[in-house]
C-alpha cells in the first residue's frame, strides 16, 4: 500500500496521534503514550512506524496461544464447566430475561353485590 500522507495530531499529556491516510481512503491511527526518557525513538511519526512494524510482525506470527480466552470450556469440551458458566450467565441476567409484565386487563371485573 501506498501512503499519501502522514498526519501528527499532540494530544492532552504529551501524548500523540498519528494518522497514515493510505490510497482508497484507508486510514490507520496510532494512539502514542507519552514519549518516556531512555526511549530510543523521540519523534512521533518514527514512533508509530515502530509500533506498526511491531504489530505487523505480531499478525504474522499468528495467534498466540498462551492469551487466555473466556470460551475454554467449550474449547475443551468440557461440558461440566460450560454448564457451569451458563447457569451463572443465567442467574447474572435474570431480572432482564424476565421482564415485568404492565397490562392493563380488557375486561371490567364484576361488581360484587350489584343490586
Amino acid at each position: 500500500m501506498t501512503i499519501r500522507m502522514k498526519q501528527v495530531t499532540p494530544l492532552d499529556g504529551g501524548e500523540y496521534r498519528v494518522d497514515f491516510n493510505l490510497i482508497d481512503n484507508i486510514v490507520v491511527s496510532i494512539m502514542l503514550p507519552p514519549y518516556e526518557s531512555g526511549s530510543t525513538q523521540q519523534d512521533p511519526t518514527g514512533r508509530a512506524e515502530e509500533a506498526i512494524k511491531l504489530l505487523c510482525e505480531a499478525v504474522s506470527a499468528g495467534p498466540r496461544n498462551e492469551i487466555p480466552t473466556t470460551n475454554d470450556a467449550r474449547e475443551k469440551q468440557d461440558r461440566e464447566a460450560l454448564e457451569e458458566q451458563l447457569d451463572e450467565g443465567l442467574e447474572d441476567s435474570f431480572p432482564a430475561s424476565d421482564p415485568v409484565s404492565i397490562s392493563v386487563p380488557s375486561t371490567l371485573p364484576k361488581t360484587v353485590g350489584k343490586s
